[in-house]
């Protein structure tokens, strides 16, 4: 049902509006004393930290004087080494290390051969070894048989995937006949 007020407007009850008072008197006492006390401590610390940065600020050409000696010192060392750090990396901290290959040279050498010169090459992309000997003929086996025996022995040594690449020529000094021969391993 539709309930209508037709008194004039003087005589009708008007509705209040109670208004919500403000909070407690309490309540804002706490809540400023929590704003005073934080805004107490952030001035302090500001304080703390601003007496800190003049300090390192006082310190701060000293600081730069060893600095640049140090960058000094860094690049001089750096300079010097580099020659040694080179050496050690293609030599030594290699995966396959030198000592045991040219151990291996030596080791796997028949009698009827001998090397006349000896190369070695380490990069990073790919290494080298170069060979180059002599060979007699021996009473078992021709040259070229004891040259290619030798080789395939000696590449076993050999980090896998070791390519061999053999060139021989035959030449006679002094009533002898010699084998020369090249050989060259390569390796990454």
């Amino acid at each position: 049902m539709i309930s209508v007020n037709l008194l004039p407007v003087e005589f009708r009850k008007r509705k209040e509006i109670h208004f919500v008072g403000l909070p407690n008197k309490k309540v804002g006492k706490i809540v400023g004393g929590i704003f005073i006390t934080l805004t107490a401590i952030f001035y302090v610390q500001f304080w703390i930290n601003l007496a800190t940065y003049k300090q390192l600020e006082k310190s701060w050409p000293v600081l730069q004087t060893d600095q640049a000696r140090v960058f000094k010192l860094r690049s001089e060392i750096d300079k010097g080494s580099k020659n040694e750090k080179t050496f050690l990396d293609s030599y030594i901290t290699s995966s396959y290390a030198t000592t045991s290959l040219l151990t291996a040279v030596s080791e796997t050498l028949p009698d009827s051969i001998w090397l006349v010169e000896m190369k070695f090459a380490r990069n990073p992309n790919e290494n080298a070894l170069v060979l180059k000997g002599l060979s007699r003929v021996s009473k078992k086996h021709s040259s070229i048989q004891d040259i290619e025996k030798y080789l395939r022995d000696l590449k076993r040594r050999f980090p896998q995937g070791t390519s061999l690449i053999l060139t021989t020529s035959r030449q006679s000094r002094e009533n002898v006949e010699l084998t020369l021969f090249t050989a060259v391993f390569k390796w990454s």
